[in-house]
């Protein structure tokens, strides 16, 4: 975004459109589907299972370094206080297979149990998931920790427990069908996303810009934004991909362990030989 409000990418001779997308990362892998976006920023979990899956998508790189911190949030009113009255819960996702889904299989995998497609309700968005968790009955939402902290603060949701995956939280991937036709100018946009990056993690008043811009009180955003470090240049290790994969696995999803590495070198761009 501040590539786009500095003229960044016109400089490097790109056109380039953003489209925010509430609903995540499974609407997102829809949109690639239909050739409506030709690159995006999913959550890692999704990108995985979706280039797996036989996507005609490639991972080019990790977006940030460092993984995302999910929140698992209910509702103000609910009888849930904590991570030891989660089992059996049922969960409101964005939409089946989107990071919210994804990451809740992660996390009750990792309790012990695992959850069921019975237990999903689509809420489709954060404000979905908000007026859903408002009702009686327990329902938990896993959502990143501090895009959700404002709601958490207004009492309008309760953090009960956290999850952090072992991966870096985000992946950009781009469509075959771009990736064929324009690989230089794919790789232009890549330097400029890392120049901006650089030159934000150097940049003193980011935290304020952040907060200002999302809602957050200048505290939160300085404790994220010191968690938080963009890839600026290093290549993507299959090893990572492969990690994300397992848990995925593991947890009922995305096959079996059969022939992974060489999934796994298949689905990044360049290809990676397992």
């Amino acid at each position: 975004m501040l590539a786009l409000e500095r003229r960044a990418f016109v400089r490097a001779g790109l056109d380039i459109q953003w489209r925010t997308v509430p609903e995540g990362t499974g609407a997102m892998c829809g949109l690639l589907d239909d050739g409506s976006v030709d690159v995006a920023l999913l959550v890692t979990e999704g990108a995985v299972r979706y280039a797996l899956n036989g996507a005609p998508v490639r991972i080019l790189s990790s977006y940030v370094d460092t993984p995302l911190i999910w929140g698992v949030h209910v509702g103000a009113g609910s009888p849930i206080t904590g991570p030891e009255r989660m089992k059996g819960c049922r969960f409101a996702i964005s939409r089946l297979n989107s990071g919210s889904h994804l990451a809740a299989l992660a996390y009750t995998h990792a309790q012990g149990w695992s959850a069921q497609k019975s237990d999903f309700i689509l809420v489709h968005d954060l404000k979905g998931a908000v007026e859903r968790l408002k009702e009686a009955d327990p329902v938990a939402f896993m959502w990143e920790k501090y895009t959700t902290k404002p709601l958490v603060d207004q009492g309008l949701l309760r953090l009960v427990d956290e999850f952090r995956a072992n991966w870096p939280a985000f992946m950009i991937v781009a469509t075959n069908t771009i990736l064929n036709a324009h690989r230089p100018e794919v790789e232009r946009m890549l330097n400029v996303i890392r120049d901006q990056a650089s030159g934000l993690m150097t940049k003193r008043t980011a935290p304020e810009m952040v907060a200002h811009r999302y809602g957050l009180s200048v505290e939160d955003a300085k404790t994220w934004f010191e968690g938080t470090r963009w890839n600026t240049g290093a290549q993507l290790s299959a090893s990572v991909l492969r990690e994300a994969a397992e848990s995925l696995i593991s947890s009922g999803d995305t096959g079996t362990l059969e022939g992974l590495d060489e999934r796994i070198a298949a689905i990044m761009f360049p290809p990676e030989k397992p």
